[in-house]
């Protein structure tokens, strides 16, 4: 049972630094067997495509079991915001003055940085996915804008929206909300708390099948004031993968807002690992828009460097 730390954090707690390797090491066990001959995988809320994300070459190494992802919450007219991708979303806040969209990306984007572009790369082709030319233009316009967006005083826009992580939604008030996309428009969620078995394990079916408690519905059954396993795995820091938790996690929220968590979980395109490059991006990124950076201080240069070394990270990474 391993945790991932969000990628705007700075502490770095992780045993494994980046699963895909792990995954490609051998030390892994495969848990496809287990998994052919469990029911569970037959009738389930559990969002597949999450699991796709500890495969390798075909096979499940590794089960998530909570995911992370941010989200635009807001109320009901938060459906004006009807761009597919992240630079269309930078571009509709620009054009609506007073528009608490800008005020949002203004405030919250740049934590998102290490998930502009995801997935940024194939391990199992050993490509680098991360396209740095569309990277760096999103990140010059975004900060462009903020520049713009601070002489025009966005901070007495009405707060109408706000970016936020889908852990972080609590409270009665009816909040709706859009799954932010990235530049090529999918929907993406790191994972966090995820299972697997050791290869020199010598009881892999039993290893199996005590990590499967945390999912199945043998420890859900509970007595008055014992959490479901599920609430466990739902924090600031994370979500379930199931959708059936959502509800249980979510109990003290309006059906409003339970109905646009189910649906924002839906339509996740899939799930990535969080590794040492994705934090470099978010934490570079934050410096930058809160040391203040102005353009003729070198921030366009920053960009574009951190965008080339970026690159040959993730190249190093699929070729090690």
């Amino acid at each position: 049972m391993l945790d991932t730390n969000p990628d705007a954090a700075e502490v770095k707690t992780e045993l494994f630094a980046n699963p895909y390797q792990t995954m490609q090491s051998g030390a892994l066990a495969s848990l496809d067997e287990y998994m052919k001959t469990d029911s569970y995988w037959n009738d389930t809320t559990y969002n597949k495509k999450i699991l796709n994300a500890g495969q390798y070459d075909g096979k499940q190494y590794i089960i998530p079991l909570s995911c992370y992802y941010y989200v635009l919450s807001g109320s009901n007219d938060i459906e004006k915001v009807t761009e597919e991708t992240l630079g269309e979303w930078l571009e509709q806040a620009e054009k609506e003055d007073g528009s608490g969209l800008k005020k949002a990306i203004d405030g919250s984007l740049y934590l998102t940085a290490g998930r502009w572009y995801q997935p940024a790369a194939d391990y199992e082709t050993q490509q680098v996915l991360f396209d740095k030319e569309k990277w760096t233009a999103f990140a010059e316009s975004f900060l462009s804008l903020q520049q713009e967006w601070l002489v025009d005083t966005v901070d007495n826009i009405e707060e109408q929206y706000q970016i936020q992580p889908i852990g972080s939604l609590t409270g009665g008030e009816e909040v709706y909300v859009k799954t932010i996309p990235e530049l090529e428009g999918r929907k993406m969620a790191s994972v966090m708390t995820y299972g697997a078995v050791g290869m020199s394990s010598d009881h892999k079916e039993k290893a199996y099948e005590f990590l499967m408690l945390f999912l199945n519905d043998k420890m859900q059954e509970k007595e008055d004031g014992i959490e479901n396993i599920g609430q466990v795995f739902s924090t600031t820091d994370g979500i379930a993968v199931e959708k059936s938790e959502i509800r249980n996690w979510l109990s003290d929220c309006s059906d409003v807002t339970i109905s646009a968590v189910e649906e924002s979980f839906e339509e996740l395109d899939g799930a990535y690992f969080i590794t040492d490059v994705e934090k470099t991006l978010t934490s570079d990124i934050q410096k930058v828009v809160e040391w203040g950076v102005e353009p003729e201080n070198g921030w366009e240069k920053f960009v574009s460097d951190l965008a080339d070394r970026v690159w040959k990270q993730y190249e190093m990474q699929v070729k090690e």
